[in-house]
């Protein structure tokens, strides 16, 4: 990792253990975007819609697991989950949890990505992000700055977000008054957040390699959130693994992609396919059962 050791010093510095009944406590080292992802994982339950379920003793893959929420939720319906998660620092906050709520029987860690070969690539992590949950880390520097300059023109629903995540910050922006102001200030935040990407070298697999490597028969939930690296993953899986998937929840960050995406799984025998998209309006939600 590049600046690792000052890197490092930050992260460990910034990690705080915060509050959120009845889940129980979770390590974390931004308030607000944990806030917001467990709102909309235990709340909304972002992944758990159109007909998306598990039962006890099933098998769940979480993709992009990042500190562990959606794996933690899993595990406490009674999944076996192998949570997959590539950056170190984060790695280590998903290791904790799984500690801190005694799941370590049910999730199983794995600190690597998923994609269509095996490989080490460079990420781009950024730990300084204010507020969303899905635009932590990136692999592109172009595709990133699309994203964030999309936060900024969806300033109403990122505000109407930052009302409950995080409301001081709400008030800060709101307080301002003209809509050009506050997208002025929202911009100049943008501007930092690239200025504090951190470079992370991450080891990688495909999906049929760790399914092959955990020797795993059948899956009740492939879920996926590999921010702008969705058809890396995909192209990963064999065919004959796709027989071995029953469902696929997953965020996608290009709206273009929704189209071909829903074809792909409506060809590996998915009989339904549904799409929603997120507020904010930088992602969308696929979910696909047979």
């Amino acid at each position: 990792m590049i600046r690792l050791n000052s890197v490092k010093g930050k992260a460990e510095k910034a990690i705080r253990k915060i509050a959120y009944p009845p889940f129980g406590e979770i390590y974390c080292r931004n308030e607000m975007e944990t806030r917001v992802i467990l709102d909309e994982i235990l709340v909304d339950k972002l992944y758990f819609q159109e007909g998306v379920s598990i039962s006890h003793g099933d098998i769940v893959l979480d993709v992009g697991a990042n500190i562990g929420v959606f794996a933690l939720s899993a595990a406490k319906q009674g999944a076996q989950v192998y949570a997959y998660e590539p950056i170190p620092g984060t790695f280590g906050l998903l290791q904790q949890n799984i500690r801190l709520h005694g799941l370590d029987n049910m999730v199983h860690p794995r600190n690597i990505g998923l994609s269509d070969r095996s490989e080490e690539k460079i990420m781009f992590y950024h730990p300084s992000m204010f507020y969303h949950p899905s635009m932590s880390i990136f692999d592109s520097w172009n595709s990133r700055e699309d994203q964030f300059e999309l936060m900024a023109e969806n300033l109403q629903e990122v505000l109407a977000i930052l009302k409950t995540a995080a409301p001081v910050r709400y008030r800060a922006l709101k307080i301002l008054g003209f809509k050009s102001l506050q997208q002025v200030v929202m911009r100049d935040a943008i501007k930092k957040i690239v200025a504090s990407a951190v470079r992370v070298k991450c080891q990688f697999d495909t999906l049929s390699g760790a399914i092959s490597q955990e020797n795993i028969q059948a899956i009740a939930l492939l879920k996926l959130d590999a921010e702008l690296a969705d058809w890396e993953v995909l192209n990963g899986v064999k065919a004959q693994d796709w027989q071995r998937i029953r469902q696929v929840a997953m965020e996608v960050h290009v709206e273009s992609d929704l189209a071909p995406l829903s074809q792909f799984f409506s060809e590996r025998d998915f009989s339904q396919v549904s799409v929603k998209k997120l507020k904010g309006g930088t992602s969308n939600l696929i979910w696909a059962t047979k």
